[in-house]
């Protein structure tokens, strides 16, 4: 009798299939990268995308850079290698704590952040600019003689595999980058430039 009546109803048309359950639409993803001096931890990645998981952003993967940077604390230049995380990112509070954390983290003097942005929306304040092909030891020189890179750019990197300059420069300092960029031997020409939010997340100097 059962497989009458579902003939039945096929002859009818009235079989009925369950229904889908709602797809639920995907988290908010905004692009961003974050630079962090590397250390001698060999599980320094590891650790880090951890704590990048856990305080609710992904990591897609990172890029070794040669970095040159001002330190404040010291105030002198530093040589470090650090790496650049590529980051999904949610939001602006959520980066901000991802870099906070894993400032705390490693000891970090400061923990840089940029999240890309369409160029002149509320909240784009900087660039970031790549060029191909420049020496590390030509750029490190350059910076090293240049007051106001150490004061506005604070630093720069360059990938340890295809040699690219990485500078996140604030958008009134594009004279000062494009500078830096001639003098480490590197042609402006072929610099790409994208928009973006800049953060330094960094330690609380006490007064002096």
């Amino acid at each position: 009798m059962r497989s009458v009546l579902v003939w039945l109803m096929v002859l009818s048309g009235s079989v009925f299939t369950p229904a889908k359950p709602p797809e639920m639409p995907p988290p908010a993803c905004q692009p961003a990268e974050l630079f962090i001096t590397d250390n001698t931890d060999p599980l320094f990645e590891i650790r880090a995308d951890v704590t990048i998981a856990q305080n609710g952003a992904a990591a897609s993967g990172s890029t070794p850079l040669d970095g040159v940077y001002w330190s404040t604390k010291l105030q002198q230049i530093t040589s470090e290698r650090s790496l650049e995380f590529h980051l999904c990112s949610p939001d602006e509070s959520t980066l901000h704590t991802v870099a906070e954390a894993l400032r705390r983290q490693f000891n970090q003097e400061a923990v840089l952040t940029f999240d890309y942005l369409p160029q002149d929306v509320p909240g784009e304040n900087a660039i970031a600019v790549t060029v191909p092909d420049i020496d590390l030891a030509r750029f490190r020189a350059a910076f090293a003689s240049d007051p106001a890179a150490h004061r506005r750019l604070q630093g720069g990197s360059v990938t340890t595999t295809d040699h690219t300059l990485l500078l996140i420069a604030g958008n009134s300092d594009l004279d000062i980058a494009r500078r830096l960029v001639g003098a480490a031997g590197g042609r402006w020409s072929a610099a790409n430039i994208a928009y973006g939010r800049r953060e330094f997340v960094s330690i609380t100097m006490p007064d002096s």
